[in-house]
């Protein structure tokens, strides 16, 4: 007996559902290879997040365009989100470059600022016959 295939009008189609999943995983890999990079101490511009996250949300788009549903089109938003905020920590949010710890007997660069009560602080409030250290802890509370 011989198997017959069917017309090519009734070849199924595929759902998407592992283009869905697979683009979630891309959205998702950069951000937690970055945590893993950070937690290892090797610090660097997590480049590669993005592009992965592009990726992935192309593949949850096919997987939308497959079959729109409430459900895929609500990741796609939420992952795409995701992505534009990975596309923003990478070319928009700079931070100076490092260049090395502070050598010894070098001039502190001019600077100012103000304290929690209101009052100015400046290279001038350091003056004094005591050696001085100063600290600044980057990052926002």
């Amino acid at each position: 007996m011989a198997i017959k295939s069917p017309p090519a009008t009734e070849v199924r189609r595929t759902s998407g559902r592992l283009f869905l999943g697979l683009g979630i995983l891309l959205v998702l890999l950069g951000p937690i290879v970055f945590v893993i990079e950070v937690n290892a101490k090797h610090l660097s511009n997590p480049w590669y997040a993005p592009i992965l996250a592009t990726v992935g949300i192309a593949l949850v788009l096919w997987a939308v365009g497959r079959r729109p549903n409430v459900w895929r089109i609500t990741a796609l938003l939420l992952f795409g989100l995701l992505t534009a905020g990975q596309w923003f920590t990478v070319l928009v949010s700079k931070l100076p470059a490092y260049t090395g710890p502070v050598v010894v007997g070098t001039a502190m660069p001019t600077f100012s600022t103000t304290l929690a009560d209101g009052s100015r602080f400046d290279q001038d409030s350091l003056g004094g016959e005591q050696n001085t250290v100063l600290l600044f802890f980057r990052g926002k509370w």
